[in-house]
């Protein structure tokens, strides 16, 4: 082989990394579930072989967080543990008044600049109820659909469970249902 095309490609494989570097740290990436946090709309089976993966869109940071919504399941970084990333489902917004798990006779306003997540599985979940709100800041991405294992490529993801809108107050006033 030529010194020129040896060049020509070590320069395209250097312009193929960056260019793959940028979008899974700015567009769109991969992320594993583990747990059954998020039981039914994310592993769905108890096979703990069996994890899903999904697409995770991550244009949803910084001016972009407007994006996010009541239902959205979001990957985020820990409040105790800024290395580990969870994946959860929001069900409060900023203003939105949530009644906790554990206290159902009060109330939590989730400040401005936060949101409640909670996992669908709220027995085998480490959420809002456990650490409260987090800054929405914290988000990396939002769930957009799994692409493993193949049989649930594609599937639409759960919308928010109606036992859980039950114990939200958008805005602190109506119940959303």
């Amino acid at each position: 082989m030529s010194s020129l095309f040896q060049r020509r490609l070590l320069v395209g494989a250097m312009a193929a990394l960056c260019v793959g570097v940028f979008v899974t740290d700015n567009i769109v990436s991969l992320q594993m579930i583990s747990g059954r946090s998020m039981q039914p709309a994310l592993n769905p089976d108890s096979n703990r072989l069996k994890r899903d993966v999904v697409l995770v869109d991550k244009a949803v940071r910084g001016s972009m967080a407007s994006r996010l919504r009541r239902g959205d399941i979001v990957v985020f970084a820990s409040p105790a543990d800024p290395d580990r990333r969870l994946v959860k489902r929001i069900v409060g917004m900023p203003h939105d008044c949530v009644v906790p798990l554990s206290n159902p006779d009060s109330y939590v306003r989730v400040p401005q600049g936060q949101c409640w997540v909670e996992g669908d599985e709220s027995f085998h979940s480490s959420d809002s109820n456990s650490f409260g709100p987090i800054p929405i800041a914290l988000i990396t991405g939002r769930a957009i659909a799994p692409v493993w294992p193949l049989s649930r490529f594609g599937a639409r993801l759960n919308p928010l469970p109606e036992w859980k809108k039950s114990r939200v107050y958008v805005n602190g006033g109506f119940r959303l249902t």
